[in-house]
């Protein structure tokens, strides 16, 4: 009852603001469903706009493990194509994973600019689950320019290496299926797919954040 008040809280101090924030999702082919739809969820609970963008304008498909586990979960038709994105019309923006973000995310220029420039710019910026390997290797393959060196971050334990070697983040350790969410600063990021409810409601207290500020 208590998560359902502050949830409707959180809608009407947005819907009696100037106008609705906009969450850019980017999100993988072979995407884990929790890691969409938690935070889906609760960003339009609380007023937001999704936008939800993809490499190509085929149909995103869930991850073939969450048929079991999370059997309400389906395709996705997106909005934009990476290439597509104009950061300027974003005010946050949220990485779902999977098996996916390897690749889709990893090598690829376009979600390496987008990334940098929600960081630079002090925009929530959310990571989950695998997506965290991002802060090690976005326009970094050499080591040699990380984008997001000595922050704190969480991630999911197959990117850890990439994150601390490459990316010169300051690891949260804990076990592989531990929910863990943190935040430094901008940078919101999540252990894994268990951690996407808490993870979604650090990104919407990251926005609320944003209204206060001056």
């Amino acid at each position: 009852m208590k998560k359902f008040i502050a949830t409707a809280l959180m809608g009407f101090l947005f819907s009696t603001s100037a106008y609705a924030k906009t969450v850019l999702m980017m999100v993988p082919d072979d995407f884990m469903w929790p890691e969409y739809q938690l935070p889906r969820q609760a960003y339009e609970q609380a007023g937001f706009k999704v936008v939800v963008a993809g490499k190509w304008k085929d149909k995103l498909n869930p991850d073939r493990r969450n048929k079991t586990e999370y059997p309400e979960s389906k395709s996705l038709n997106p909005d934009l194509t990476f290439d597509e994105i104009i950061p300027e019309q974003y005010d946050a923006i949220s990485f779902v994973a999977g098996n996916g973000a390897w690749h889709d995310f990893f090598p690829n220029p376009k979600v390496h600019e987008v990334l940098k420039v929600f960081l630079s710019e002090g925009k929530p910026t959310g990571l989950l689950c695998a997506s965290t390997g991002l802060l090690g290797v976005a326009s970094n393959f050499d080591g040699l320019t990380p984008i997001a060196a000595g922050r704190k971050a969480v991630g999911y334990y197959k990117v850890e290496g990439l994150m601390k070697s490459l990316g010169q983040i300051r690891f949260v350790e804990g076990r592989p299926n531990e929910v863990t969410t943190v935040r430094d600063g901008n940078l919101i990021t999540g252990r894994n797919p268990q951690s996407s409810q808490q993870f979604a409601d650090e990104m919407v207290k990251a926005l609320l954040d944003l209204e206060k500020s001056p």
